[in-house]
């Protein structure tokens, strides 16, 4: 099997400025590209160039082809330049009338009638917001699907290393290196399909005026219902029937709610990754070729690559996201038709989230690609039960008929195994050799078979065959 690469932050030869954040230091080229501020004027561009097109497919009466061919292959920043747009929204104190001033001056007199023609300024943001909300899912798509395939290959790898897995940070019972992965594939995959439901069902488009009861195509003797309908097929995003100004914004918190449920999912396996580097567990290590400094004061932890700042970075994009979760949340809130309390949060919210949750992602995929396993650590933790992690497979063999001719009771197998494991755990005495001199056992097994079962490498249940599955499942699917 091919092994997936991690996705780059950024191209080698793209000049970042360290001065910003969101952009710079926390951010990706794809992010970037969709979220600057010169990026949110295209989109509203195209919004207004493709409500050109549309209603002159409708309405060639209203708006002639020819001059609609001319709005569309404008609505770019090619023609319409940011600085003016600035300049003009500078003086009016609005954006979209900015934009608009903006768009008409470089248009033919004959087409300058039909620029935004029925529209409002939210018919103009919020169709834009759907579109960069489309363009973001993707790519936050495209960077998890990367992490996923990155760990089902590492479950893969590890199938066949002893492990053992913990509960309430206890010794629990032995599994193979690889099955956690497996855990996190499947939640990632999980978040994967509702993140699909949301692209399908939550990106809202709007053309429908200022309350959403299309006055102005009424006033252009139009069915504006349709209207809306058409235009939002023809961008490839939804719409409602019964839209304020703008769609509830319940739906833009369905966006922001499915990049906090991927984040949850990342930040559990970078504690899971963070945990096992860590000097206690020290069965992951990252060989990493980016060479990372640990600690000005503490020169040794450079022999451990650094500290486990990428998975700590993704508790920081999680943690940052769950706060603007509570925030959309909270915009639902929304006197019919409109006021604007939540509309500069989202602007802000919105760009930084996805920048920093793609960067996240990307950053915990290099360093789940990077993580190797010390092997006989991950067996000397398996061995460090002294094999009482087997005690409940010998209360399965000595209550099943099919095993035994005399079985116990379980209750009475129960205790018993809790008595044995006890007394091998506190004199650190091999489990084998406790539960051979039982007498309880020996009259129901031999001694072959009590040293199979109670060999803590062996006692692994199905965690290999359910590595494949999630494999065979899941391992290079697209989402989108």
């Amino acid at each position: 099997m091919e092994k997936t690469k991690p996705k780059e932050r950024f191209p080698e030869d793209y000049k970042i400025d360290p001065a910003t954040l969101a952009a710079g230091r926390y951010g990706t080229k794809e992010t970037v590209d969709i979220w600057d501020a010169e990026k949110t004027y295209e989109y509203g561009l195209k919004s207004q160039g493709q409500a050109s097109r549309t209603l002159s497919r409708l309405h060639p009466d209203i708006v002639p082809p020819t001059e609609a061919e001319e709005i569309e292959s404008k609505a770019n920043l090619t023609y319409v330049k940011p600085a003016k747009i600035r300049e003009y929204e500078e003086k009016t104190g609005h954006d979209i009338i900015g934009l608009n001033k903006a768009f008409e001056e470089i248009l033919a007199a004959a087409a300058r009638p039909h620029q935004n023609k029925a529209r409002t300024s939210g018919d103009t943001t919020q169709t834009a917001k759907a579109l960069q909300l489309k363009q973001s899912l993707e790519v936050i798509a495209d960077s998890t699907e990367n992490v996923r395939d990155i760990i089902i290959e590492k479950s893969l790898e590890w199938e066949d290393i002893p492990y053992m897995d913990l509960t309430h940070l206890y010794d629990a019972l032995p599994s193979v290196a690889g099955r956690a992965f497996s855990h996190y594939a499947e939640m990632l995959q999980s978040g994967l399909n509702f993140l699909k439901f949301v692209y399908d069902h939550s990106l809202i488009g709007k053309w429908a005026d200022a309350t959403g009861n299309h006055h102005s195509a009424t006033a252009l003797d139009i069915d504006g219902i349709k209207l809306q309908e058409e235009y939002c097929k023809d961008l490839g995003i939804g719409w409602m029937d019964a839209p304020a100004q703008v769609p509830g914004l319940e739906f833009e918190a369905d966006v922001v709610y499915v990049m906090s449920r991927l984040a949850e999912t990342m930040n559990n396996l970078s504690n899971y990754i963070a945990l096992g580097r860590s000097d206690d567990v020290n069965v992951f290590i990252n060989t990493s070729p980016k060479k990372q400094k640990g600690s000005a004061a503490m020169p040794h932890k450079d022999a451990k690559n650094g500290n486990p700042d990428s998975e700590e970075q993704f508790m920081s994009v999680r943690n940052y996201l769950v706060g603007n979760l509570t925030t959309a949340m909270m915009n639902c809130e929304m006197p019919y038709a409109r006021n604007l309390s939540g509309s500069a949060n989202t602007r802000i919210n919105f760009e930084d989230g996805f920048k920093f949750l793609d960067h996240g992602i990307r950053r915990l995929a290099h360093i789940s690609y990077w993580i190797k396993l010390r092997e006989e650590r991950s067996i000397e933790r398996v061995l460090r039960s002294y094999g009482v992690v087997t005690s409940q497979q010998v209360m399965m063999y000595i209550t099943d008929t099919r095993k035994v001719s005399n079985p116990l009771p379980r209750s009475k197998a129960h205790d018993l195994m809790g008595e044995l494991a006890t007394y091998a755990w506190e004199n650190k005495i091999p489990f084998t050799d406790v539960v051979l001199q039982n007498e309880e056992i020996r009259k129901r097994l031999d001694e072959p078979t009590i040293r199979k079962i109670t060999n803590p490498l062996n006692y692994l249940g199905e965690s290999k065959k359910i590595i494949r599955t999630i494999a065979d499942k899941y391992h290079k699917k697209r989402t989108l």
